[in-house]
């Protein structure tokens, strides 16, 4: 039996009787239990991370940095076990889950470290010498201090990678709320941080919706949240009523625009690698294409040959090019988004039905299809790809900006000027041209949305006010005291005059500035000196 760790590296029982259960993915077995953390777990798990986290934070980027690239160097080593873990959790096949997941870890480090090490330096400002004479001031970005990180089941790995590691690179301690669905993957993974750096900075809890509101209301000094709008929405409140900063990264319903002079080859092998991709539950994945209509009729021949040919199942290498879908309820929504899409007109150009012992389905294509249907405006999260046959562009601007989502887009067309400027019309997060969704493996670019989506940043210097707060110092040099402090007189008034004078380019009178404040501080030396 596999524990809740509160502690990954001294693997604590939690002390619950309550389990988390399943079954496979891949062929329905049930899988290990994992104990639901108790309140008491999740409170002692914030405390070991409070105390911990000043002692972590001393090292500075440079000491964080080298025990974090210890642990990634570990899970590199061991990615045969996650792998199999993964496999066996969400059904994710290996090829799948080595380029999506195993072999992240380091290579994030190692960027996330350069951001972090400038993004977080002392900044020197100026001030100035009149106003603010013998002065020095700076600021610098700070750890909060404690971070929760609730992640999601789609990438039990990859979605570590955002708030974790860079939570801390940047001097804080964190608490892991895994999916319910993942659990035994985010152990792999702390229990490998935990190797390597000191008791208590990465703590696990694991529960359903109870156990992340507890988390919330554990005293954390900061949350990150990946997951639906509903729950997002939760989350944010509760992190709004106890005043802690909270970034919730939402969902996608992302679409992609293709023009008709766009390269179709490519095109169809970059739609169908970014909407099967992980069977679709990606909130990146393209989960709707907008096809001018005089070149639609080929793309879609193009993309019913390959989607017809891809295999589903839990083999290695080769022998599987889809994984099945994660989790039973997952399954039945594709189910019931591609009946409501058929009822409602579309046409099954292929897949739309279940496979194999667990919860594969085939890639399944549909043609025809309108801004009615589920399929083209709900987030699916599956291996769906509906076709919505367009005029022109102005049709698909009006398509993508009236979506509740604002995730990603991607334009396909040669002309590439031309998609710069459609770009620059869509409300979306991110906008790539002739591919999708591969800036969110780009850790200095911001991945981020409008809308239903949610205000959350990932990756980027712009994520780094979740992590941080800023701090200012001032250093003064004088040994007198300022020409404005107390007691006020009217030599006072008259300084502030002339400065206002100065400000507006009425310089006549400058000269008497400097006399005016030697006086001033005189004066104010002499008060306060008197006993």
């Amino acid at each position: 039996m596999q524990t809740a760790l509160t502690n990954p590296k001294a693997g604590a029982e939690a002390g619950s009787p309550e389990m988390l259960t399943g079954v496979s993915p891949v062929d329905g077995r049930p899988l290990p239990p994992v104990s639901i953390s108790t309140v008491e777990d999740i409170q002692k798990a914030v405390a070991g991370a409070r105390d911990a986290q000043p002692a972590w934070a001393a090292l500075g980027v440079d000491g964080r940095t080298a025990a974090l690239q210890r642990a990634a160097k570990r899970m590199l080593v061991d990615r045969d076990t996650i792998l199999a873990i993964l496999t066996q959790e969400i059904g994710k096949f290996e090829v799948d889950g080595l380029f999506s997941e195993a072999l992240g870890p380091l290579d994030v480090v190692n960027q996330w470290a350069k951001l972090v090490k400038k993004g977080t330096a002392e900044k020197k400002v100026f001030l100035n010498p009149v106003g603010f004479p013998g002065k020095k001031a700076s600021h610098q970005l700070v750890p909060r201090g404690v971070i929760g990180c609730i992640t999601p089941w789609n990438y039990p790995i990859a979605t570590f990678f955002r708030p974790v590691i860079p939570a801390l690179l940047t001097g804080n301690a964190v608490v892991i709320k895994p999916s319910e669905f993942a659990p035994r993957a985010a152990n792999w993974f702390a229990t490998h941080l935990a190797a390597e750096l000191p008791d208590g900075v990465v703590n696990v809890v694991h529960g359903r919706g109870a156990v992340g509101a507890a988390l919330i209301d554990a005293g954390i000094d900061a949350c990150t949240f990946t997951g639906s709008v509903a729950t997002g929405k939760k989350v944010a409140v509760a992190c709004a009523e106890r005043l802690i900063p909270v970034s919730v990264e939402l969902g996608g319903k992302d679409p992609a625009i293709v023009l008709e002079d766009a390269l179709l080859t490519r095109t169809a092998a970059g739609l169908g690698h970014w909407a099967l991709q992980n069977a679709g539950q990606s909130c990146g994945a393209v989960e709707v294409a907008l096809v001018q209509e005089n070149i639609a009729d080929e793309l879609v021949a193009r993309l019913r040959s390959g989607f017809s040919r891809l295999h589903v199942g839990s083999g290695r290498f080769a022998e599987t090019d889809l994984s099945p879908l994660a989790t039973e309820a997952q399954l039945e929504l594709v189910e019931r988004h591609v009946k409501d899409a058929i009822d409602k007109g579309a046409k099954l150009v292929t897949g739309g039905e279940r496979t194999g012992e667990g919860f594969g389905y085939l890639p399944t294509l549909l043609d025809n299809c309108t801004d009615e249907m589920l399929v083209t405006t709900e987030e699916t999260f599956g291996p769906v790809l509906p076709i919505v046959r367009i005029a022109g562009v102005e049709e698909a601007i009006r398509f993508v900006n009236g979506s509740k989502y604002g995730l990603t887009a991607s334009i396909w067309t040669k002309d590439l000027a031309r998609a710069r400027r459609i770009a620059g019309r869509l409300d979306v997060g991110t906008v790539t041209i002739n591919n999708h969704s591969v800036t969110g493996a780009m850790t200095a670019l911001p991945w981020s949305g409008t809308r239903d989506t949610g205000p959350g940043i990932a990756n980027s210097t712009h994520s780094l006010s979740l992590f941080c707060r800023p701090k200012s110092l001032l250093v003064d040099s004088n040994t007198g005291p300022d020409p404005f402090w107390l007691p006020f007189d009217r030599s006072l008034y008259d300084l502030g005059d002339l400065l206002a004078d100065a400000m507006v380019g009425r310089v006549g009178q400058a000269f008497r500035i400097p006399i005016l404040a030697l006086g001033r501080a005189k004066t104010i030396k002499k008060f306060w000196s008197q006993r």
